[in-house]
């Protein structure tokens, strides 16, 4: 009754935290370039280290001459909002050129504002006005096709951590419903079958993993090429169906695959340093710090 009270607080905090999006993305926002999409030609590319994001735009003057800005400070995880300045920089190095320092003008052109509403959607505010922006998915044709690759699942239970490396390779149609699904295996299984697909309806990722008589559903409302936050709900013959907090993380690109797929190969093994130094220097830093504790 414990555990099943725990699991149901578990459960609720989690979606009680995905239905916050809009005063906080989980994770912190997907890093890379955005734009709005009815506004080609301009951009910010939004890099995010801990709590300290850098956002470069490049956009035009009134001339119609092209300039860049960039904008350093920190993003606030708690209420999802960034702000800064654009700081311009001007005399710089050249191609070919020695180096020498650019003039930077900080705030030429004011105070810069993104207040993000999803991992992938937020309302840019500027001087005199307000765009909302997204992540620019340039390299996938559809949010199915994000899924691709080798991925890390996993989920957490009472302490215990456990999961699924998945690989999804080839496509595959649903004659009923005509929907197109990611489809694959498990990293050195090939008998356990993986189909996943994003939902538009749910607007999540879905990846199902059947082992024998079990299915593993994940479901990841915080999605993009990178990483997946969300559950996974575990369907076992003759059990009751348990949900857990699970995550996804990417370990390969489809074409990276054909380069060998991580979990079937002893190359690394091969190649690693010396474990017993390794496992010193931890036994020592370990026996220090229950000294500390003590």
């Amino acid at each position: 009754m414990k555990s099943a009270f725990r699991l149901l607080v578990l459960l609720a905090s989690f979606v009680a935290m995905l239905a916050s999006a809009s005063a906080a993305t989980v994770g912190g926002p997907t890093m890379g370039l955005w734009y709005n999409p009815d506004q080609s030609g301009r951009g910010y590319d939004i890099d995010l280290q801990g709590d300290t994001m850098i956002v470069t735009t490049y956009v035009y003057e009134q001339s119609g001459d092209p300039i860049w800005y960039l904008s350093s400070g920190t993003f606030n995880h708690d209420t999802g909002v960034f702000e800064s300045t654009y700081d311009s920089y001007a005399n710089g190095q050249c191609f070919g050129c020695p180096y020498h320092a650019p003039t930077v003008t900080s705030g030429a052109a004011g105070p810069i504002t993104i207040t993000f509403h999803t991992n992938q959607t937020a309302t840019l505010t500027y001087p005199g006005g307000t765009t909302d922006i997204v992540k620019y998915a340039y390299g996938f044709p559809t949010r199915t096709d994000v899924l691709y690759g080798e991925w890390a699942l996993s989920y957490e239970n009472a302490g215990t951590v456990a999961g699924d490396w998945v690989v999804l390779d080839t496509p595959h149609t649903d004659p009923a419903s005509g929907a197109i699904f990611a489809s694959g295996h498990a990293a050195g299984a090939p008998t356990t079958t993986v189909l996943a697909i994003y939902d538009p309806t749910y607007r999540e990722a879905q990846i199902q993993v059947t082992q024998g008589t079990t299915q593993r559903l994940y479901r990841f409302g915080v999605f993009d090429d990178r990483r997946g936050i969300g559950i996974v709900m575990i369907t076992a013959q003759g059990q009751a169906q348990t949900q857990y907090t699970a995550t996804g993380a990417r370990l390969l690109y489809k074409s990276e695959i054909a380069g060998g797929i991580i979990g079937q190969t002893d190359e690394a093994a091969k190649s690693a340093p010396d474990t017993a130094a390794i496992q010193a220097k931890f036994a020592r830093a370990f026996e220090s710090l229950q000294a500390a504790q003590r």
